[in-house]
């Protein structure tokens, strides 16, 4: 069984000794399955006997074996597996789920095992790269505003000055993401990209609405821009990017590394040579694109941004 960097580590407990158990079958051993009536808690065998189980468990060993585990999560009663299906020559490979739940004392047999796609079949389709074919209202008058830039140019205190200058929310990527750090989020896997996802989500629902939206992102991908632009120009809306800057670099790291925020779940200062090393790879906005030095006086800034959307 294979395990990538992620699960090189056993989790203990009973929960986690029985779902090794379940991951053996999907591995393919031979020897598996011998023991399924112990293993097997009563509830359990009354509703599927031990041997068809097995029977059924080890033919899904095929789309598995060898098996390679990505994901480890342990509790007291139910533990976790994120494993990899091999491709079967229509679509790549996937990452499928491994629940399985225990009694609660001694034995510690198997009451529940299951095992579903990480993101299940009967769920509506994520949103698109491409909103040119997305089933959106209209939304004429509305506008979708994007303020981009590295950490601590002052792209939030511009856009919280613009939205409530305009009455238009202002979502921030760092506020979604901390929100998240009490659930493991500061450990997910291509951080940034959820917070992209979810302000995608938020901007739909505004523009379906009819109503405008601010993003506070730094866009430093060039398909996060596209998709925004994409997004407003389906439903009819007016995409507008302000690209923040500091041109002094010694008020920008000063800015960095003594804000203080006061974001649930997130750090307030920011690491200098991080910063420096985006700053050099940041792909530039297109020409024509608002671009706000914020060395200059913040209400001369937001006279310049208001000024454009006029």
């Amino acid at each position: 069984m294979a395990r990538d960097s992620s699960a090189q580590h056993r989790i203990g407990g009973p929960a986690m000794a029985r779902l090794e158990w379940l991951l053996d079958g999907l591995d393919g051993r031979a020897d598996w399955g011998k023991d399924a009536a112990e293993v097997l808690a009563p509830a359990f065998t009354a509703r599927v006997a031990p041997d068809v189980f097995v029977e059924r468990f080890r033919g899904r060993a095929g789309a598995y074996a060898p098996l390679t585990v990505v994901a480890l999560e342990g509790g007291a009663t139910t533990a976790r597996a994120r494993v990899r299906r091999h491709a079967d020559g229509t679509a790549g490979p996937s990452v499928d789920v491994v629940t399985c739940t225990i009694e609660p004392d001694e034995p510690h047999r198997i009451v529940a095992a299951y095992t579903t796609a990480l993101v299940p079949d009967h769920v509506t389709p994520r949103l698109p790269a491409d909103f040119s074919r997305y089933p959106l209202d209209r939304a004429p008058g509305a506008r979708l505003i994007v303020f981009s830039g590295v950490p601590g140019v002052g792209k939030s205190t511009l856009a919280d000055a613009v939205g409530a200058r305009l009455g238009v929310p202002v979502f921030a990527v760092d506020w979604l993401l901390g929100a998240l750090t009490p659930f493991g989020g500061r450990h997910f896997d291509d951080l940034l990209g959820i917070g992209g996802e979810l302000l995608t989500t938020l901007a739909v629902r505004q523009l379906a609405s009819g109503r405008s939206v601010v993003l506070d992102h730094p866009a430093e991908g060039v398909a996060d821009r596209e998709r925004w632009a994409s997004l407003a120009g389906r439903a009819g809306a007016e995409f507008v990017a302000v690209h923040c800057v500091c041109s002094d670099p010694v008020v920008h790291r000063a800015r960095l590394e003594g804000r203080t925020r006061g974001i649930p779940g997130w750090h307030d200062a920011g690491l200098w040579p991080n910063v420096e090393q985006r700053m050099a790879r940041f792909p530039p906005w297109p020409e024509g694109t608002l671009t706000v030095d914020t060395t200059g006086p913040h209400e001369e800034n937001v006279a310049a941004v208001l000024a454009r959307l006029a």
